[in-house]
């Protein structure tokens, strides 16, 4: 991985760090607006459901492919929904090829656990028959390009896939499999939208959606993942400390946050319609 200090210099960061006292961003948003998302769906022909999100200079395609297979022996009625993430080398100079570093495993992780715990994926409609067959639902990210706060833009691009989702629908019968013609869409696998809200720390400034400057100087990070009502996870990293007032504070405007912009990406106008 490359040295970060070799990347941004001491100026650029007291430049940050001053317009940041000023309740100023670098590119002109105040402390808690996001940039600006920008979502396509179902662009890849060979995936089960597929999104191209940005937020602002960062860009994530995701794809939705599916598998048949035996469920867990603890869950024998439920599917499997798994999220995997790859920092691609073209996406920037910090991304190195090789086997999946810190960076790419949070991204999943993080993402996984706010769609998880959300109760987001239906999986007993995975369930094809009961200890003998479900879906196992693999979401794959690749960045494509690395402009800061890649977990907020892979929350809503897993969604995105997820809500695209046209999986062939099969049937258990006496001579194993047979498919039906018909589809589960993502009306059917999607139960609740959780969104997943970041949050950088400098020194004792907090603020939504850095941008990759932002990140590069951030003394820690926090990411709280918002249903319409209730927080189903958080997540934080970096040296940063935050206090339970803090945390409380951000949980609150994480909600309140989360509203304004689930109403406005009004995620389900991209489901897919079948003829």
């Amino acid at each position: 991985m490359m040295d970060v200090k070799r990347v941004i210099s001491t100026i650029e960061r007291k430049y940050i760090v001053n317009n940041l006292k000023k309740e100023e961003r670098i590119d002109g948003r105040g402390l808690w607006e996001f940039r600006e998302f920008q979502i396509s769906t179902d662009m890849v022909a060979s995936a089960e459901g597929s999104a191209d999100v940005s937020l602002g200079e960062s860009r994530i395609i995701t794809g939705l492919k599916y598998d048949i297979g035996e469920p867990f022996p603890d869950l024998p009625d439920e599917g499997v929904c798994t999220i995997m993430a790859e920092l691609l080398p073209l996406a920037s100079p910090l991304f190195e090829r090789g086997p999946p570093d810190e960076q790419s495993i949070e991204l999943a992780r993080v993402v996984d656990r706010g769609i998880r715990h959300a109760d987001c994926v239906q999986t007993k409609k995975l369930c094809i028959k009961e200890k003998e067959a479900v879906y196992i639902l693999f979401v794959d990210m690749y960045v494509i390009n690395h402009g800061g706060n890649l977990i907020d833009c892979g929350g809503v691009s897993a969604l995105a896939t997820l809500i695209s989702a046209h999986v062939p629908e099969g049937k258990y019968t006496e001579n194993g499999i047979e498919w039906t013609g018909n589809y589960l869409m993502g009306e059917d696998i999607v139960n609740e939208l959780p969104l997943v809200l970041t949050y950088g720390k400098i020194e004792d400034m907090v603020f939504l959606d850095p941008c990759l400057p932002e990140e590069l100087v951030c003394d820690g990070r926090l990411s709280i993942s918002v249903t319409e009502d209730k927080i189903t996870s958080i997540q934080k990293s970096g040296s940063a400390t935050f206090s339970m007032d803090e945390i409380q504070m951000l949980g609150k405007k994480s909600i309140e946050i989360g509203k304004e912009l689930r109403n406005k990406l009004d995620l389900w106008q991209y489901k897919v319609k079948i003829e």
